[in-house]
């Protein structure tokens, strides 16, 4: 009798082998789904994590769905919403934790940082309790936090621009130009003696006034009247 070769057992002869299930990623500590991982105890009827956090003297009533069953020691219910699961909230259920994590205080330093700033920009646009802002003020507050953006729009995209032509890139440097270095002009009024009669009848105090009005309102070191 001729034997027949072994069957195989549904091993994969292309070579590659089964594929590895993809491992499950461990739920985050605090969360719902770790809680039910961990081990449960019955407190007063109800099945809780034994990480739960009832402190001595607290005690459980009825879950309803709408509020925590536990009522504090000192006095007065948690008003936090329940889990469906326990009838407790997540935080005395043992859960969440998160704001003493490493990541809630980098965000925390990183809120209280933009808080400062938010609280100098209003501090100089003067805005207040009795002090409310108008648009133009907020428009001030948003062009502080895209200056950068606002002056490579005003300066380096005009002219890094290839499709501008030589006219309009002219036309954007004097508008650069005019927002970056205004000129200033300025109105001066001066009174002069019209004749040597005039001249002589001025006093001391009038000629270092008139001196200081040419000199463009300089200061002028006092003289004596000898002098």
């Amino acid at each position: 009798m001729e034997e027949l070769p072994a069957k195989s057992e549904n091993f994969d002869t292309s070579g590659d082998g089964p594929e590895p299930e993809p491992e499950l990623e461990a739920p985050r500590e605090g969360t719902l789904a770790w809680l039910e991982l961990q081990e449960h105890v019955l407190v007063e009827g109800l099945e809780l994590p034994v990480v739960h956090k009832l402190k001595p003297g607290d005690t459980l009533i009825e879950p309803d769905g709408k509020h925590c069953a536990v009522v504090r020691a000192e006095g007065g219910r948690c008003m936090a919403r329940p889990t469906r699961r326990y009838g407790v909230c997540l935080a005395h259920a043992g859960g969440g934790g998160w704001r003493e994590g490493e990541d809630a205080r980098r965000h925390s330093a990183r809120g209280h940082a933009r808080k400062a700033v938010l609280r100098q920009r209003r501090a100089v646009l003067g805005i207040g309790p009795h002090r409310s802002a108008d648009p133009r003020q907020i428009a001030r507050v948003h062009a502080l936090d895209r200056a950068e953006q606002m002056a490579a729009a005003l300066v380096d995209e005009p002219l890094d621009d290839p499709d501008l032509s030589s006219l309009a890139r002219q036309r954007a440097v004097i508008a650069a130009l005019d927002a970056t270095f205004p000129l200033a002009t300025a109105t001066l009024e001066l009174e002069l003696p019209a004749d040597a009669a005039q001249l002589g009848a001025l006093s001391w105090q009038d000629m270092q006034a008139l001196a200081a009005r040419v000199l463009g309102y300089q200061q002028v070191p006092e003289l004596e009247q000898s002098q």
